[in-house]
């Protein structure tokens, strides 16, 4: 697909409680505040995240997601609290490869946040926006193996458990074992998104 996806318009996912969306430079310290307090649970996961996560670093953030969404390379969405408007995890669809259609589907939430399904609905969203916005039809959802809570989000999100991958990922230099997930169209259908 070659369409133009107008990044200012795109939320993705509202209810009562939460919308899914990109974020502008000006949200940079809401960003911020919502990864910092979050540090230590991320960092163990994710080598982008460490405990002295900057405010530099999230505008760095904010500019490059803005850049690759116009290259149609990645799409960065955020999870807004409606009523706090507060930051409250992200979801992204990521190391696109139109050639072959496919993706890679990750997310994060918020310390005080975590298992309220806030990561599964956006999850889905993403999904949704990625088959029918992008053209996308395989989502890869790479967790290491230790990191049961993001594979339960996988499951519940529908996403199919192929295998263990030896060394699939690199952590802070060193080869990790990943269990990887994946989504097709058709596993959407089955659920409805909300």
């Amino acid at each position: 697909m070659n369409q133009h996806i107008d990044r200012d318009r795109q939320i993705i996912y509202c209810d009562s409680h939460i919308e899914v969306r990109p974020l502008g430079l000006r949200e940079a310290p809401a960003l911020y505040h919502a990864v910092h307090q979050s540090a230590a649970a991320i960092s163990q996961w994710e080598a982008w995240c460490s405990l002295d996560y900057s405010p530099a670093d999230a505008k760095l953030f904010l500019q490059r997601s803005i850049e690759q969404w116009g290259m149609r390379v990645a799409y960065d969405f955020n999870v807004i609290a409606r009523a706090s408007r507060e930051v409250i995890g992200s979801v992204a669809i990521n190391q696109i490869s139109h050639l072959n259609q496919t993706a890679n589907l990750g997310y994060w939430v918020r310390d005080g946040y975590t298992g309220r399904g806030i990561a599964v609905l956006a999850a889905r969203a993403a999904a949704s926006f990625a088959f029918t916005r992008v053209g996308l039809t395989r989502l890869e959802i790479v967790a290491q193996a230790g990191n049961l809570r993001s594979q339960r989000v996988a499951e519940k999100t529908g996403a199919t458990l192929e295998c263990l991958a030896r060394n699939r990922l690199i952590f802070h230099g060193e080869p990790r074992d990943a269990k990887v997930f994946s989504l097709v169209p058709a596993d959407l259908d089955q659920r409805p998104l909300a």
